[in-house]
């Protein structure tokens, strides 16, 4: 009699975690995401250098250059779509800094991300971005990056986001102060949407 209840029972609670395994549809179907993102901004820049506000020569009458890193918070925002595999982002960030060179920074680009889908609720991404980069509130330059890090998915419509970022950038003038690259470490929370709200 046990045999004959457990039996069913067990079949059903099979069918439904097999239809729950995947809240998309098909490997296409998609979600609207908006993220926040707060994060800690290492940057490294040019900077002349200087001895009692004087800058420093060489012996060709050249001002000497040193590469300075500095870090400061960021904040972030995030407008994009998911499928089940893909993650794709347009984003900005901002951060200021205390330093004398450059006081504030900004990037507007893209993001693409691959996802290995562990189970429903984890997975693991590795992406690309690129865009513009501003440290000196005027030229602004382009870079190129890649970032890894892993998404958990508190349920269907809410999510965070925690990574780790590197981009270049590509400086197209000799102002000092421009930042040549940036690194982050960051967490995001995602909130998701579809047609069906």
């Amino acid at each position: 009699m046990l045999r004959k209840l457990v039996l069913p029972a067990i079949l059903v609670m099979g069918m439904s975690a097999s239809a729950d395994e995947s809240y998309f549809q098909d490997e296409w179907d998609a979600k609207g995401l908006i993220g926040v993102e707060v994060g800690y901004m290492g940057t490294e820049y040019k900077e002349v250098r200087t001895k009692n506000g004087v800058p420093v020569e060489d012996i060709n009458d050249n001002p000497i250059i040193d590469k300075k890193t500095t870090s400061s918070p960021s904040i972030g925002l995030k407008l994009g779509g998911e499928s089940k595999h893909y993650r794709a982002f347009v984003e900005g960030r901002l951060w200021t800094t205390g330093n004398d060179n450059y006081k504030t920074g900004a990037t507007v680009g893209a993001a693409l991300q691959y996802l290995v889908r562990l189970n429903n609720q984890f997975n693991i991404f590795l992406g690309i971005n690129g865009g513009v980069a501003n440290s000196l509130d005027a030229q602004w330059d382009p870079y190129a990056g890649g970032d890894v890090g892993v998404n958990i998915d508190f349920s269907e419509t809410y999510g965070i986001e925690i990574g780790g970022r590197y981009s270049a950038v590509d400086v197209n003038s000799d102002d000092y102060g421009k930042i040549n690259s940036f690194y982050q470490g960051y967490v995001t929370a995602i909130f998701k949407f579809t047609g069906d709200y």
